[in-house]
């Protein structure tokens, strides 16, 4: 697996790109990915902070995550769509949807998360734990 990624909006006007950080890629099932993305689901990449630039058009929107922490959201104003999911509480690692990837094939969900919030009609999509 390369360690550059690529990635962007579906209209062209926000570009990223990163380092695939080594840490669990996953498929996210809380209430706010469920809200974000319009799906019973995200599907999430980590890439390391340092060295991420995205292009200055992405907007962001800051809501209160689970933990009681800011988190925030990065998508394009143009097209709307989800790109980045960051914290305070994991300030080396920015998350991207891998929709957004370039070659979305590089993603490659490890496990699920908040899979007690997952709606009964994404159950299916639930990655079983070890």
């Amino acid at each position: 697996m390369t360690n550059r990624v690529t990635g962007g909006c579906k209209c062209g006007l926000v570009r990223y790109q990163g380092t695939r950080l080594d840490a669990p890629m996953f498929r996210c099932h809380c209430r706010d990915c469920q809200r974000l993305t319009g799906a019973g689901h995200a599907e999430m990449m980590p890439l390391s902070i340092k060295g991420f630039s995205i292009g200055a058009d992405c907007k962001s929107f800051k809501m209160t995550g689970g933990s009681g922490q800011p988190t925030f959201s990065g998508f394009c104003p143009n097209c709307g769509s989800q790109l980045t999911r960051n914290s305070a509480r994991m300030s080396d690692r920015i998350y991207v949807h891998a929709a957004s990837l370039d070659d979305p094939g590089l993603y490659r969900p490890d496990k699920s998360i908040y899979a007690d919030a997952a709606p009964d009609w994404d159950r299916a999509a639930i990655i079983a734990s070890d």
